[in-house]
């Protein structure tokens, strides 16, 4: 248990500076290794977005002046709705095709912002290309706790101050995680280790936020926006090869 626990801190610290310098990302790096060392797949997947939710909250408070809620309704009411039917109904899946189909599409979704950076905010303008950007991050948030990268694509192509866009994004990982909360409680997803492990990794998501904190500030938007689309490609690769 010590050593699953030292482990369970260093991942939440390194997940913590990733989501903190790219404002996304925390279920996508711990989820790499997370299911390798809980007990099961379901509770790997609730751990992470405790955790990630518990993450987002440290860094809103710092920065709610920056929040814009007009970016927020429509994305948020369509990923509730998914994440509910697929939680209710199916549960967490860990299905190799459809876990290498995720990698696909999110290294050719990277690419194409990559390449056509500054024509993308025009895929946003509509209410229903919101609703089809919160549906997919609810299908990718209740099936691989990775409910980051569509509504990150939607940040960071019509939010343009970094600071604006980092407390937005996190606003919609906190509303995210406590709606999943609430939808997973009693269906097995938490146990009896549970407290402990949130303990645990609580205190590495500290330290990851202070660090990633002070990196952030080191960089333009425009530097964010490379970090972004290169996490995003690797976690593509990642996701196809596991």
């Amino acid at each position: 248990m010590a050593g699953t626990l030292l482990i369970l801190f260093a991942l939440s610290a390194c997940a913590g500076f990733v989501q903190r310098v790219s404002g996304f990302g925390f279920g996508i790096f711990i989820m790499m290794f997370l299911p390798y060392i809980m007990p099961s797949y379901n509770e790997a997947v609730a751990l992470s977005g405790i955790l990630s939710g518990c993450t987002a909250m440290l860094i809103v408070v710092r920065n709610r002046r920056y929040i814009q809620w007009r970016a927020i309704p429509v994305v948020l009411l369509s990923n509730i709705a998914v994440s509910y039917f697929v939680i209710i109904y199916m549960g967490a899946v860990d299905g190799l095709v459809l876990r290498r189909c995720l990698g696909v599409a999110l290294m050719l979704v990277s690419l194409y912002f990559i390449f056509l950076e500054g024509r993308t905010s025009m895929l946003f303008s509509s209410r229903w290309s919101q609703a089809t950007v919160g549906a997919l991050s609810g299908l990718m948030g209740s099936m691989f706790a990775m409910p980051g990268p569509p509504v990150v694509l939607y940040g960071v192509s019509v939010i343009k101050d970094k600071r604006a866009y980092m407390a937005t994004m996190q606003t919609f990982w906190l509303l995210f995680n406590v709606v999943y909360l609430y939808f997973r409680s009693g269906r097995g997803y938490y146990t009896a280790d549970t407290p402990l492990y949130l303990c645990t990794g609580i205190a590495g998501v500290f330290l990851g936020i202070y660090v990633g904190a002070r990196v952030f500030c080191m960089i333009n938007k425009g530097l964010l926006k490379k970090v972004i689309y290169g996490f995003m490609l690797l976690s593509g690769l990642v996701a196809l090869l596991k």
